[in-house]
């Protein structure tokens, strides 16, 4: 059964290729790292500076900066919509229930391709970042990425905190694809949810709301809490175990009442 599932894992996965959703990760890992470089050659004389005491601690802040305030949600919406859209633009959904696989085989083969996705993008982000700053250094040798050593440590620990930060939207969005047949309708609640977060970042009980749990994870929220960051991490964890357990029962109920 593990096999069967793992095989099933990797078919679902496959089925990304080419498709716009594994475009999607790629050049929303390339995105901010590819700005960031021209930023830095365009402006040497104010970046320089800046950058002169620790290159790589500055080159990985002004990316995640930009990463957990504004495109990490952004591309969670978009590639988890996508990847579920992938059956409904086909119209093989039926096929998919008809087969002889479980519901449970379905929800997590489908759900672990979505988080494949999400590290796939972590893992790029991380190479685009370093790859920018020894293409920095070597376009512009008053940069000293070249001659010192890539934090290493900092970059997996920022990742991991950052990914785990992310889990809550990840379920969230992905029930939403599952319910809604339109692509445009779970995305456009994602957006709305983000952008309503956004407006209310300042609340006390903003650690509740998942769409702000990169930022407050991130970013050292003025006026909130100091254990705020360790909530949101929490939370996300909690609300990730419960979001994928309520989900999975609400499909598998769902599909036995269509029959």
């Amino acid at each position: 059964m593990t096999l069967t599932f793992l095989l099933n894992s990797r078919a679902e996965v496959l089925k990304c290729k080419n498709t716009p959703a594994l475009w999607l990760t790629v050049i929303g890992a390339a995105f901010i790292p590819f700005i960031n470089l021209i930023k830095y050659l365009a402006k040497p004389e104010y970046f320089v500076p800046m950058l002169k005491d620790d290159p790589w601690g500055a080159l990985l802040t002004h990316n995640w900066q930009i990463a957990a305030s504004f495109l990490m949600v952004i591309y969670i919406v978009l590639v988890t919509s996508l990847v579920i859209q992938i059956e409904y633009g086909n119209n093989t959904w039926k096929q998919v229930y008809a087969s002889p696989r479980s519901y449970a085989d379905i929800f997590f083969s489908k759900f672990i391709t979505v988080h494949i996705m999400i590290a796939g993008c972590f893992f790029l982000f991380n190479v685009f970042m370093v790859g920018s700053g020894y293409a920095i250094s070597l376009m512009q040798d008053q940069y000293a990425f070249s001659s010192r050593p890539v934090p290493w440590t900092e970059m997996i620990s920022t990742s991991a905190r950052m990914y785990v930060s992310v889990l809550a939207v990840t379920v969230i969005q992905y029930w939403l694809g599952l319910h809604f047949r339109n692509f445009a309708i779970s995305m456009g609640i994602g957006l709305g949810l983000y952008i309503g977060g956004l407006m209310i970042r300042q609340w006390e009980y903003i650690h509740y709301y998942p769409y702000m749990f990169p930022f407050l994870v991130y970013f050292q929220n003025p006026g909130l809490a100091s254990d705020t960051q360790y909530a949101a991490l929490m939370n996300s964890l909690i609300y990730s175990g419960v979001g994928t357990g309520l989900s999975f029962l609400q499909m598998a109920r769902r599909r036995v009442l269509d029959q």
